[in-house]
């Protein structure tokens, strides 16, 4: 393939799936950007090229599949999203670690790596914990991930995961400004509307849901950026906002997206955390000022790291609360069995610095500070 080309790759999903309705949803503006700064920025060679084209039809695929679901199911449309609760903030604040917990209490549906992956036809809760999907999704997603991955952020097809993958076929997806440099792109989601990409969302959440209900606790940091337009889908939305040291997450969220993005020729890691640093800074004014303007005090809980690692019953106990759900004693079980199974550091720690990206404590302080004095993280 000498170059991505939007025509050729949407034909292919459609000869692949053998279908040809791509839905009402507005994807092609977003897609044609991706496909130039992929072509513009991303330094890619034959094999890299080839492995975008197909991360372009497989998401295509999936879109093509869920329109023709919602026809044969037309129950889809007419789910109720009530209340979703979503998880956001800065990354590597342990917001992993709280959603795979919330999601062990009775009631609550969190999205499956598998079923986001695969969403067709909807789950059923009979069969949701032996679903084939799982399996799929585990040879081909899971089985290849590198042992330094697993190390920084573990991943499994039937754990919770976070759910940019719920409206990734609108392809506004930020996930993707970690395996590939694309500053174009970059520029153009920050100043794009999102909400046809949280209509794309909501759409996959009544979906899964159809055949297997509960009530949606969801997570991923980047919806700090987009607060704006997930609101405007959400109006009923209940928000926990996850807190720690801006010196210690940092680095660290630039050492898992250097995972990915070692790959790029002329990698260099100073350059990596001099891009990423301000590009986290920025989510993190715009999201609090969203939130001031936005969202009621009432809406939203506040959630410090050390808090959840000396007492995550206690501070999941507080969050359901605020919002009015009961934490059962069965609950309660549940998390501390997952909390057994699933120790920190299962897969082995995970070290890194700030200077190792040119960074440092004293710049990030400064460039955090307004964060690190409104929430006490000293």
């Amino acid at each position: 393939m000498e170059r991505l080309e939007m025509r050729d790759l949407m034909a292919r999903a459609r000869a692949q799936t053998g279908l040809d309705d791509f839905g009402d949803l507005p994807f092609e503006e977003a897609l044609e950007m991706l496909i130039f700064s992929l072509e513009r920025d991303a330094k890619l060679d034959a094999a890299r090229r080839a492995g975008a084209a197909q991360m372009i039809i497989g998401t295509l695929a999936k879109n093509l599949r869920l329109v023709e679901d919602r026809k044969r199911f037309p129950g889809i449309a007419q789910e109720e999203v009530k209340a979703p609760i979503f998880i956001l903030g800065l990354p590597r604040t342990g917001s992993t670690n709280l959603h795979r917990l919330m999601a062990q209490c009775e009631g609550i549906r969190a999205p499956r790596r598998w079923e986001m992956s695969r969403p067709s036809p909807p789950p059923e809760a009979a069969t949701y914990e032996t679903d084939p999907r799982i399996a799929e999704v585990h040879a081909a997603e899971i089985v290849g991930a590198s042992e330094e991955l697993q190390r920084k952020h573990p991943v499994t097809a039937d754990l919770p995961e976070q759910c940019q993958s719920l409206n990734d076929f609108i392809f506004m997806n930020w996930s993707l400004l970690a395996p590939f440099e694309m500053p174009t792109y970059r520029a153009w989601l920050q100043t794009a509307d999102h909400r046809p990409s949280y209509e794309a969302h909501k759409r996959t959440l009544q979906h899964l849901q159809h055949r297997h209900p509960g009530r949606w606790v969801l997570k991923y940091p980047k919806h700090a950026f987009t607060l704006d337009a997930l609101l405007a889908v959400y109006p009923d939305a209940r928000i926990i906002w996850t807190h720690r040291d801006p010196t210690r997450i940092i680095p660290s969220a630039i050492s898992l997206i250097e995972t990915f993005r070692k790959a790029t020729p002329g990698y260099a890691p100073e350059l990596l955390g001099r891009e990423w640093a301000p590009f986290e800074e920025l989510g993190m004014r715009r999201g609090l000022a969203m939130r001031d303007n936005l969202v009621r005090p009432e809406n939203v809980v506040d959630v410090h790291y050390a808090d959840v690692m000396r007492d995550p019953i206690g501070v999941i106990e507080r969050a359901y609360s605020h919002f009015g759900v009961v934490l059962s004693a069965e609950s309660k079980a549940r998390i501390q069995r997952f909390l057994a199974e699933n120790a920190k550091d299962k897969h082995g720690a995970h070290a890194y610095s700030a200077e190792q990206f040119g960074l440092s404590e004293r710049m990030l302080r400064t460039l955090f500070k307004d964060y690190t004095d409104r929430f006490n993280l000293l």
